[in-house]
């Protein structure tokens, strides 16, 4: 009986539930249980690059797409996604305009740039901490007065603790070539001299890649660091060719003044995160230089005032560290952690090498020429043995600077090292952990590139490069001109390439993203000279390099790089349709009209918003598509 009173109540429950979805289908759904979407943009082309092969294949191709929150909802015709508007959504009329998902740039310096811009607009209270002068000089004998007559005129009566930082001239577009790189490599003066000059005032002498600090200096990094700097380790460098400083000299500032003002660090660097957005990038990364910007980027973040995806690379066990092997053995595995706007990709190595011509190579050249070649990670190196305590303590590494050959063979070395001696290190485990490297300044050569691809590496490689190394072509030889970012090689190769962009924002007058794009288009540098021609992409391949394929390098490809329901609403309206617009050159006055990132509009250009019957927003960029440099 009781059995059969259950049978009748079940029925009855089913016919009720039937009756009940029969009701819905009649009257609206109460809205509380319905959340449409927030934004609607149709009547356009929307590239949504979901085709993450290596042919010039894009993928799908709508016509709109819907937000929820801060997801892509739906994409599809302008009827279908329409009809899924509520009485709240907000709808844009794209009127035509092309749509890609938000670039995203696999290494830039956007704080570093940001600070470096707010230290020349407030040089009173720079100069508490330190003083800057440019050294003009173009022979020897003009550099050294320079310095003495600087360091005598300016600093003789400095306060305690306030820098001279003293930059000579390096007018080379980046090449290294100029007198000052030069002067400080060929140790025109000497560390004793330069201590006579300034005993008590810490005096840093910059030529990018090369840098000379006196004793002063060394002290005053150890009394804020609690280490002397680490240097003279190995035959390519000794302590009057002081590599690798760049990281002081980008720190100092930081880790001087802002150390007392969170708050208004926090402020200078979302001016540059705002600047960023509004060329087109939505995510980036870097890596940490400067002990305070962590503090700042958290409190952004706390604040909910991250315009921008950030995914860094934890570099403090190297940084300004004579031991980052202890470091690192104690340090357990962080790549991935973080929030959807401030996360960690692992563990970054600022430099293995410098710029030229301070790299690392396996060039046969001139001994003069060879002796200013710098290796910081060659074997027996504290470098060296940090980065394979990382690999053994199943860390993801990333090399944030590796210029030439010679030292990402020292990297992939040590990957095989950790694979012969720990057996839990297997290849499936390397290739899962996708270690990479960037800049392709002179690497790879061809016989590293099945290698790479044999240990699933991702390599960043950008436009710059062409015209940074090819002034060095004439001292090692025109033939090795395919070793500059040859990413038609890589790929065919079997490895995944990103686009990076190095050079950033400068300032409100800036070039726009695409200006270094063309390069790797046409292989012509900035220079006007072609640099292996062979190696060219299609623009759709660079598309993927920009969007999809850094989502890997980044660890978010399920929530970044193409436009696909479930994945973060970030997003560009293009003025000019880069996938059509000829000749190949225009490419470079391609820049964004709105940026939008996890759904909410971050820049409107001001010649765009009167269209949508809006404001503009954010930081609006005045381009110039010039060479920052007079070659």
């Amino acid at each position: 009986m009781k059995h059969a009173a259950r049978l009748v109540l079940a029925v009855l429950v089913v016919f009720s539930m039937a009756a009940f979805l029969r009701a819905q289908d009649s009257v609206t759904v109460p809205r509380k249980l319905v959340t449409y979407p927030s934004l609607i943009v149709y009547n356009g082309k929307i590239v949504t690059m979901d085709d993450e092969s290596t042919t010039t294949n894009l993928g799908a191709i709508v016509e709109a797409m819907a937000i929820r929150g801060d997801e892509i909802f739906e994409i599809g015709s302008n009827d279908e996604v329409l009809a899924l508007a509520g009485p709240d959504t907000e709808r844009i009329d794209l009127g035509g305009h092309t749509v890609i998902p938000g670039i995203i740039d696999s290494h830039t310096h956007i704080h570093n740039r940001e600070v470096q811009n707010w230290i020349e607009d407030n040089p009173e209270i720079v100069d508490r901490y330190s003083r800057l002068f440019f050294i003009g000089g173009k022979t020897d004998e003009e550099i050294t007065r320079g310095i003495e007559v600087t360091l005598k005129e300016n600093m003789g009566s400095a306060p305690e603790g306030q820098w001279a930082f003293l930059y000579l001239n390096t007018n080379d577009g980046g090449s290294g070539m100029g007198p000052g790189v030069k002067y400080v490599q060929d140790h025109k003066m000497a560390l004793s001299y330069l201590n006579s000059l300034s005993p008590e005032v810490p005096v840093f002498i910059a030529a990018h890649p090369a840098y000379m600090i006196n004793d002063a200096a060394k002290q005053a990094i150890v009394d804020l660091y609690g280490f002397e700097p680490p240097m003279g380790e190995n035959e390519e460098m000794d302590e009057n060719q002081q590599g690798g400083l760049v990281l002081y000299g980008r720190a100092l500032v930081v880790d001087g003044y802002f150390k007392d003002h969170i708050p208004e660090l926090a402020d200078v660097v979302q001016d540059g995160l705002q600047k960023n957005a509004a060329v087109g990038i939505t995510t980036f990364t870097s890596h940490l230089m400067g002990l305070r910007f962590m503090d700042a980027y958290r409190l952004l973040e706390s604040q909910g005032r991250m315009p921008i995806r950030f995914a860094y690379t934890h570099y403090f066990g190297f940084q300004n560290n004579p031991d980052p092997a202890s470091f690192y053995r104690r340090l357990g595995d962080m790549a991935g952690m973080g929030s959807d706007y401030f996360w960690t990709t692992g563990v970054g190595v600022g430099n293995i090498d410098d710029g030229p011509p301070m790299f690392c190579s396996s060039i046969p050249t001139r001994p003069e020429i060879k002796k200013r070649e710098y290796c910081k990670n060659a074997p027996g190196t504290s470098q060296g043995e940090g980065i394979y305590a990382a690999l053994v303590s199943r860390e993801r590494v990333s090399l944030g600077h590796a210029y030439a050959d010679k030292g990402v063979d020292y990297f992939m070395d040590a990957i095989e090292k950790a694979m012969r001696e720990e057996p839990s290190i297997t290849l499936d485990y390397v290739r899962s952990r996708r270690f990479s490297s960037d800049h392709c300044g002179l690497y790879p050569r061809p016989d590293q590139i099945p290698r790479m691809a044999r240990l699933g590496m991702i390599i960043s490689c950008g436009g710059n490069v062409l015209d940074r190394t090819y002034p060095w072509l004439e001292l090692y030889g025109m033939q090795y001109q395919k070793w500059i970012s040859p990413i038609r090689s890589l790929l065919e190769g079997g490895v995944r390439v990103v686009f990076e962009n190095e050079a950033g924002v400068r300032g409100t007058n800036s070039t726009t993203y695409f200006y270094d794009v063309v390069p790797l288009l046409t292989r012509k540098n900035h220079r006007g000279y072609m640099v292996a021609p062979d190696e060219s992409v299609e623009r759709e391949i660079l598309m993927k390099m920009m969007t999809s394929w850094p989502s890997y390098y980044m660890l978010r490809e399920d929530r970044i790089g193409t436009l696909e329901p479930g994945k973060l609403a970030d997003f560009l309206v293009l003025n000019q349709d880069y996938f059509t617009v000829q000749p190949v050159e225009e490419i470079a006055n391609t820049y964004p009209l709105m940026t939008v990132v996890g759904g909410k509009v971050v820049f409107l250009h001001e010649d765009y918003a009167p269209e949508l019957g809006k404001q503009p927003a954010g930081i609006q960029i005045t381009y110039e598509n010039k060479p920052a440099y007079d070659y």
